[in-house]
């Protein structure tokens, strides 16, 4: 697993020194506190149907978060208002309790490729939401999320 993550971090850095095209980057702060009743929603714009894109989910949280992973509910709505919702386990740490992401002493970054070279079939805007479903209604730790859409090259 640990070698996805630097796989995945080495195709950010070579995406980033190539000049990727981000055509939507947003992040949320989220204060060190994530609630039950905080949803956290990214809206983007599709222009084309054609191209193809990245989604990257980065995760800052606490240098010393206490959970291996994060339980979350993922809802993408569609231009059609159509919405599908799925579960997501965000990993951050492996087995052994080593973090997957990139640490300094107060927080550590991940970097996470949730669907590569995907296709949005129709033109408008989506909107993709994020809750926490975790056993804590009040998640310390988690300092934001953001969001990014990356056009890939063809």
């Amino acid at each position: 697993m640990r070698f996805i993550n630097y796989i995945v971090i080495l195709l950010v850095l070579v995406l980033t020194s190539c000049g990727p095209n981000v055509v939507y980057e947003e992040n949320h702060i989220l204060n060190d506190v994530w609630t039950y009743d905080q949803k956290i929603d990214f809206n983007f714009e599709i222009n084309d149907p054609q191209k193809e894109y990245d989604l990257l989910l980065t995760v800052v949280h606490d240098a010393d978060f206490g959970y291996q992973n994060i339980y979350t509910k993922i809802t993408t709505t569609y231009p059609t208002s159509e919405e599908f919702t799925s579960p997501l386990s965000i990993e951050l740490a492996n087995k052994m309790g080593s973090w997957l992401s990139s640490c300094s002493k107060e927080a550590c970054t991940l970097h996470l490729l949730l669907r590569d070279d995907i296709k949005f079939k129709d033109v408008g805007d989506y909107k993709i939401s994020f809750m926490q479903d975790t056993r804590e209604a009040h998640l310390k730790g988690i300092q934001s999320l953001g969001l990014s859409l990356i056009e890939t090259k063809k």
